[in-house]
């Protein structure tokens, strides 16, 4: 394979990702957060090894722990649903930043955006995974909104002017 094929592209922009939510790690100081965080770096190696073997044949070995489960996916869910009930609802846009590792936290949801693209281009990933990656970004949005809250950081809307 060329090292400009989309999966290298997906894995690619999908360590970016792990990378840069070990620095929001280092920045969190929560201890939810942090556990929250490593587990979605868990979870990323995961979704690199099926994106790794999309169209190849895998190991035995590797037929555990390919596929994010749906159980995996449900408690991504559970968890942006906690922060999000902390935050409260978003009536409006938001700028980012207040904090720093709500800046970072930011930055890594773009990065999960682009993660899910790259993903998505690839093809042949299960229809767990994406939902995942897609659920992803608003859980560090979410993380985003919860880390001004804590840092007593108001949120700041576009003026559109």
């Amino acid at each position: 394979m060329s090292k400009t094929d989309k999966v290298f592209g997906a894995l690619g922009t999908l360590d970016e990702l792990n990378s840069y939510l070990g620095i929001c790690v280092f920045w969190a100081k929560e201890k939810a957060v942090k556990k929250t965080l490593i587990d979605i770096q868990e979870a990323l190696f995961i979704l690199q090894a099926e994106v790794g073997s999309s169209g190849h044949p895998i190991s035995t070995w590797m037929s555990d722990v390919q596929v994010i489960k749906i159980a995996k996916l449900k408690e991504l869910e559970k968890t942006t649903n906690k922060f999000g009930d902390a935050v409260g609802i978003i009536t409006k846009f938001t700028l980012s930043g207040g904090s720093l590792l709500s800046a970072h936290l930011d930055y890594a949801r773009t990065l999960a955006r682009r993660a899910e693209r790259a993903c998505l281009a690839v093809g042949q990933l299960s229809d767990a995974n994406i939902a995942y990656l897609n659920r992803l970004s608003s859980l560090l949005f979410v993380l985003a909104r919860y880390a001004n809250k804590k840092a007593w950081k108001k949120e700041k809307n576009p003026k559109y002017k």
